[in-house]
């Protein structure tokens, strides 16, 4: 069975052979095997000739700040790269394409002079470039042309966080409290003028629409120019619940009644449901609220109407409260004034005149 095999697949390899050996000795193929020779011959030719050319090209180059003392702090931000462009011939073009050009290293303490801020031209930027390309090669451009730094020896000033932002939720939710970062201070690095009218540090303006959970989102501080501000974002917490309902039954209470009348209500208490967070359900009772008459609107009105109940006290954080009645019948009574007996010492009984 084996044997089988392994003639079946050595045939099967004579044949492929065969069938290439023909195609070979066919006169159409060995032009096209001709053809396709010059043609890489005339590619070797041409790449060979274009090597002895000179030719430009653009690098994109790393910045690097070496030297930064441990208590300075930048107040700008630096380009991550300069685009430089560079001409050469082929040979040291492709070098430069396959290994790449070493990072633009400046030395921090060799440029600071004390003034909090230094401007590397476009001749001091070539110098620093030169360090790392052949000397046949020419600097055609480069992009920014000069460099700014700007640095502050400062300790700076701890300054308050304010989040400036709008939410808004579900008609099934409620924001449950405020909007908070995860720092409630920052730091502020600059010139001493400088640092004396910050008072408050803000975030940049967000929006967060239709919220059905929490939701924690990363927002940048507003900048400050000539200020630099550490950390540069914050993470936003916007807390957010679903509301619960709940119905309760809440006495009602008269109002400005003087005392020498009484004022009762039929019935006595009303049916009031309410929305809430899931989290205050527990919390929310008959005592939460409170549900008046006022006895000052009977002036205003027949005595046939009825009295308009009025919501006088409720959470804060409830919502969509509905009363199963929004007025009731009453009674109003006028008090009378106790009956005083006069009491006539003449006439008082004692024991003696027993």
């Amino acid at each position: 069975m084996e044997e089988n095999i392994s003639d079946r697949i050595v045939a099967k390899f004579k044949s492929i052979i065969q069938r290439i050996g023909t195609a070979f000795r066919q006169e159409r193929t060995r032009e096209l095997f001709t053809f396709l020779g010059f043609v890489l011959l005339s590619l070797i030719f041409w790449f060979m000739q274009g090597l002895n050319e000179e030719v430009e090209n653009s690098f994109k180059i790393p910045i690097e700040l070496q030297n930064l003392p441990e208590k300075t702090t930048l107040i700008n931000d630096l380009p991550s790269h300069i685009e430089v462009r560079v001409r050469d011939k082929g040979p040291v073009m492709l070098g430069y394409a396959i290994e790449g050009l070493s990072s633009l290293r400046i030395n921090f303490q060799e440029y600071d002079k004390g003034r909090n801020s230094f401007l590397l031209l476009s001749s001091q930027l070539e110098t620093i470039l030169r360090k790392s390309l052949r000397s046949s090669t020419s600097i055609v451009s480069i992009i920014p042309d000069t460099l700014k730094v700007m640095y502050t020896h400062n300790a700076g000033k701890r300054v308050k966080l304010v989040v400036k932002g709008v939410a808004s939720t579900t008609p099934q939710c409620v924001l449950s409290g405020d909007m908070t970062a995860d720092v409630d201070s920052v730091m502020v690095y600059g010139e001493s003028s400088l640092l004396k009218r910050v008072k408050e540090v803000y975030t940049t303006d967000f929006e967060a629409k239709k919220l059905n959970d929490t939701l924690r989102t990363v927002v940048k501080i507003a900048k400050i120019p000539n200020l630099r501000i550490v950390p540069e974002q914050v993470t936003v917490t916007i807390p957010v619940e679903e509301m619960t309902s709940k119905i309760l039954d809440i006495p009602v209470i008269p109002q400005n009644v003087p005392s020498n009348w009484s004022l009762i209500t039929f019935p006595s208490s009303v049916q009031l449901s309410c929305m809430m967070p899931f989290s205050k359900f527990a919390a929310v009772d008959e005592d939460s609220f409170l549900l008046g008459v006022d006895f000052l609107d009977l002036s205003r009105r027949r005595l046939s109407d009825k009295l308009g109940v009025k919501i006088l006290n409720a959470p804060e954080y409830v919502r969509n409260i509905v009363l199963s009645q929004d007025s009731v019948d009453y009674i109003l009574e006028q008090k009378r004034p106790a009956f005083v007996v006069p009491v006539d010492s003449a006439n008082r009984v004692t024991p003696d005149s027993i």
